[in-house]
């Protein structure tokens, strides 16, 4: 059963985080399924990497009707946890190689939970439609006809592959430095002309209650969080990481984190800026990331 656990633990994880947006939600459901499952019922069961993901997949689909509605009521806008990337760890291989972008993640939550099921097994992962079949309980073309729906209603134009690219970490680079430097032009010069941010403190911390858009609105508002943390007794620690596939900064204070940021850069500019604040979103990132 350890053997079992460890070796698929990173693709259930994978499939129960994009269907919550929540680390421990995702790390809970995968648990329990292992926990529910007994080393008899799963020998007699021929394919088990389909059989997990099923009861993944459904735990995800009955919780996601709660977290629904939780996400209904939540102060200012929502934004996933933030998943801290390395290289060489079980989790970062799986994900790597799929979507995974915040942009990605938000599109998501357009659809229902079946929707969002056939989606991640089919256009992620890749699975064949009679697996998913097997796994969302609807025939092969009650599966393709979802899918086809999806893709007209919400066509993916771009979608972050997990790997950053070199260039991006230039235009990021400049950015801060600009920032840090108080260079407000070159701030402006980064950022597109209908750049968007998010930010989402859940109520708990300083955040904009409604995206922000435009140079100006955006620069001020991530001026005003720079301003923040220099009023802090012990100055904030900025570390370059990869955030959910796409290069962002981590901000540390002195015995917590205070901030996860993750960039979407297109043609040499920053387009969209995505900013978690919510403590209850930074507790599962590790000072050490």
């Amino acid at each position: 059963m350890k053997d079992l656990y460890s070796g698929y633990q990173p693709l259930l994880f994978s499939i129960a985080y994009r269907m919550l947006g929540s680390v421990s939600d995702a790390e809970d459901i995968v648990q329990d399924v292992y926990l529910q499952i007994s080393e008899k019922t799963i020998e007699q069961v021929e394919n088990k990497k389909a059989y997990l993901c099923k009861m993944v997949t459904n735990r995800c689909i009955d919780y996601f009707k709660s977290a629904r509605y939780k996400r209904e009521v939540y102060i200012g806008p929502w934004l996933p946890d933030p998943l801290i990337l390395k290289d060489y760890d079980p989790i970062s291989e799986v994900m790597n190689q799929e979507a995974l972008s915040f942009a990605f993640l938000l599109l998501l939550e357009n659809l229902n939970p079946i929707e969002r099921a056939v989606f991640i097994l089919r256009e992620v992962l890749g699975y064949d439609y009679n697996k998913i079949s097997y796994i969302v309980d609807r025939s092969e073309p009650n599966c393709r006809k979802i899918l086809s729906r999806v893709k007209k209603q919400f066509p993916l134009k771009e979608v972050s592959t997990g790997k950053p690219e070199p260039k991006n970490k230039e235009t990021i680079q400049a950015f801060v430095s600009a920032l840090y430097h108080g260079n407000i032009q070159k701030v402006e010069e980064l950022l597109g002309k209908e750049v968007t941010l998010y930010s989402d403190g859940g109520g708990n911390v300083y955040a904009a209650l409604k995206p922000v858009i435009s140079k100006d609105l955006v620069t001020r508002f991530i001026l005003n969080i720079i301003k923040q943390n220099h009023h802090a007794e012990e100055p904030a620690v900025v570390k370059m990481v990869n955030v959910n596939g796409e290069l962002g900064l981590l901000v540390k204070g002195k015995d917590n984190i205070l901030t996860v940021i993750s960039f979407h850069v297109k043609n040499d500019q920053i387009t969209d800026i995505y900013i978690v604040r919510n403590p209850e979103k930074l507790k599962h990132v590790s000072l050490d990331a």
